[in-house]
């Protein structure tokens, strides 16, 4: 990159976060999450939850702490156009597009609420550990 976009990205890149969540979520409604039901929440617990597992292990696996497949564990807000345009491409599957983009929709909501929760959850989890072992460490040092 370019130095002045490098120090432009480094500088203000927390500035992007909020701009291009909205940017993303900006077409999403509540009423969306009713069209969905129950099929469409259920798809973001599974995604938040089994999604999660996995991501955190991924993550564990290369060295992380596991916060950071938690915080992905997220159906990402601009899902909701996937299958508009897989019917663009292929009309024959405009009528399974329509149904897919209101649970998807339902899925974008409910992992919007539930992904915080679990990255919260794991890195309280990993806070715990770490204090432990410290105190571990302690108590082998003294004694």
């Amino acid at each position: 990159l370019p130095p002045h976009i490098r120090a432009l990205m480094t500088t203000r890149g927390p500035l992007r976060i909020p701009c291009s969540a909205f940017a993303l979520g900006a077409g999403i409604n509540l009423e969306m999450l009713l069209q969905g039901g129950l099929a469409g929440i259920l798809l973001g617990v599974l995604t938040t939850f089994v999604g999660g597992f996995f991501n955190i292990r991924a993550d564990r696996l290369v060295g992380g702490t596991g916060i950071a497949g938690a915080a992905a564990s997220s159906t990402a807000g601009n899902a909701v156009a996937t299958p508009l345009a897989i019917a663009q491409a292929d009309p024959s599957l405009a009528e399974v597009a329509a149904a897919a983009a209101p649970l998807i929709a339902a899925s974008v909501i409910t992992t919007a609420i539930l992904t915080p929760v679990l990255t919260s959850w794991v890195a309280k989890k990993q806070a715990r550990l770490a204090l432990a072992l410290l105190q571990i460490g302690g108590c082998r040092r003294r004694g």
